[in-house]
């Protein structure tokens, strides 16, 4: 059974008090939270989405904006373990989510060629998805 789902930001929610500017370069598919396990430094999380050039995840930790960490996800469909580091671009609010700091994140480098190709061979098995949404 595929999990993943083709996402797109006019998919989100937003309101008039929390304005936001789509920024992204590539494509995000959504991921089955409780399915796609992150392990972020010491942190263990949850992904939420994920595209070529970033993930937004959950931590019970909240690392801060600009640093860079250590990340190993587990991603449904892929051959393995994709290893990367990754620097914090964004933290939710406290105030709007209470339980577990939600985080964006932008790869900065992955640790082999081969955890790239992991991760562009699990994007690239959706794209056929993706395509169809946008007709």
């Amino acid at each position: 059974m595929d999990y993943l789902v083709p996402w797109r930001p006019e998919m989100s929610e937003t309101t008039a008090a929390t304005p936001t500017i789509d920024r992204r370069r590539n494509d995000r598919l959504r991921l089955p939270p409780m399915y796609t396990r992150v392990l972020a430094g010491t942190a263990e999380g949850h992904a939420y989405d994920i595209s070529a050039s970033g993930v937004r995840i959950e931590l019970d930790e909240t690392p801060r904006i600009g640093e860079e960490i250590a990340l190993r996800m587990d991603l449904p469909g892929a051959t393995g373990d994709i290893a990367t580091n990754a620097k914090v671009v964004w933290v939710g609010d406290v105030s709007d989510d209470p339980g577990p700091r939600r985080l964006a994140l932008r790869f900065t480098v992955f640790r082999s060629m081969l955890d790239r190709h992991r991760l562009a061979e699990c994007l690239g098995r959706y794209r056929g998805i993706d395509h169809a949404m946008a007709a």
